[in-house]
């Protein structure tokens, strides 16, 4: 995290705490206002040696994963390895490699988690820990063979997407295109509306017939804001590939149920999209403040109200008392 040197001068990279915007962002604040100031504001610098007690525990708990996102991002890698052989001019690897690179890298998520919590406690950016085991729910208990069960869903679930992404038709697009067509993928990239930095990762993005199609790799439920992300990557592709955004046809992909949802954008949508950026963003404005000089007043962000079902599969449970 810490800044870094260049030769005999010292070059500082100091991460400094500014207000950006993403699809995740917005919703993780219009879900729970306070689990977006742990998050974004009381976390800030934990992973600094003397920061205060408060700021490296919600720095530490932000780095969870439950086993449902780390079985989605251990797919979500394995495809982006599954390209880059392609692009690197690699014939291209069946579903079975695949499929075991997921596996594997759900299974020593795992067993770090399990095994390796005294070490994550230290360097939780560096190492992989799962909610269940931290908040030692019984899904992971292997003595009464409940983790079995609980794993074997997720194994399922990989074995599932894996299994739509070389099979469906619709995607064949994906997996014969030329690479030199491909414009995006798994990459972080940024824009910019109303003054604010944007954040965006399309899946996949490539350019054929003379239209762009992105794919977002779903590995959840089908929720509102899936179109709504979808219309903010065809804004995104009009400023970095010059594309006129009525012209992009978005796909999400549900991996795991093999239902596919391909849509357009005419201007009214995009305008609409931008409207409601517009209007998180004013939202995000009046709770901002400078998180490198304090922790600011948690009372701004409230709780759900007790008894909230998100707030069992929430990272910060502990902070709030739930």
């Amino acid at each position: 995290m810490p800044g870094a040197g260049v030769g005999g001068d010292t070059l500082t990279m100091a991460l400094v705490h500014e207000l950006s915007w993403s699809v995740s962002r917005s919703g993780l604040l219009a879900d729970c206002a306070r689990s977006y100031y742990n998050n974004y504001y009381l976390g800030w610098l934990g992973w600094e040696r003397g920061a205060p007690v408060e700021r490296k525990k919600a720095y530490r708990l932000k780095k969870l994963h439950s086993m449902a996102t780390w079985a989605g991002d251990s797919l979500h890698v394995a495809l982006a390895d599954w390209f880059a052989e392609r692009q690197q001019g690699r014939e291209a690897p069946g579903p079975d490699w695949v499929r075991d690179r997921a596996l594997e890298r759900l299974r020593q998520g795992y067993r770090e988690s399990r095994d390796r919590a005294d070490e994550w406690d230290r360097r939780p950016s560096k190492l992989t820990r799962l909610s269940e085991h931290y908040y030692g729910e019984d899904s992971v208990d292997e003595a009464t063979g409940e983790a079995a069960r609980y794993g074997k869903r997720f194994v399922e679930r990989i074995e599932k997407g894996v299994a739509c992404f070389f099979e469906e038709p619709a995607l064949a697009r994906c997996r014969d295109t030329d690479p030199a067509t491909w414009l995006a993928c798994e990459e972080l990239g940024t824009i910019e509306l109303f003054g604010t930095k944007v954040y965006a990762i399309p899946d996949f993005a490539l350019k054929d017939d003379g239209a762009v199609w992105i794919y977002d790799w779903k590995t959840g439920r089908p929720r509102e804001r899936d179109r709504f992300q979808l219309s903010l990557y065809a804004l995104y592709a009009e400023q970095v590939w010059g594309v006129d955004p009525t012209d992009v046809v978005a796909v999400d992909v549900y991996l795991t149920t093999g239902e596919l949802s391909e849509m357009r954008f005419d201007r009214a949508e995009l305008e609409a999209t931008l409207a409601r950026v517009e209007e998180s963003m004013a939202r995000m404005r009046e709770l901002h403040f400078d998180a490198d000089a304090g922790v600011g007043d948690a009372a701004r962000f409230p709780m759900l109200e007790k008894g909230d079902p998100a707030c069992g599969r929430c990272n910060f449970r502990e902070l709030c008392g739930r």
